[in-house]
């Protein structure tokens, strides 16, 4: 079985905001509002699943067609 690609906060924030990052807190909240997947919490760090965040973005551009 593969492992999944784990993605940390500076790399979520560069996803979704390009080559200007979005701030941490704009992630949580956006997070918190349930526009962007939830973080896996692995060993107390915060972690999301590249799929998932691969997903969102496509809905996203997919959303405004």
């Amino acid at each position: 079985m593969q492992q999944p690609e784990l993605l940390d906060l500076r790399q979520v924030c560069r996803a979704f905001g390009g080559s200007k990052p979005l701030n941490p807190a704009t992630i949580y909240r956006q997070i918190k509002a349930g526009l962007l997947p939830k973080q896996i919490k692995v060993a107390g760090s915060s972690r999301w699943l590249r799929t998932e965040v691969e997903a969102c973005l496509k809905a996203m551009t997919e959303a405004r067609q």
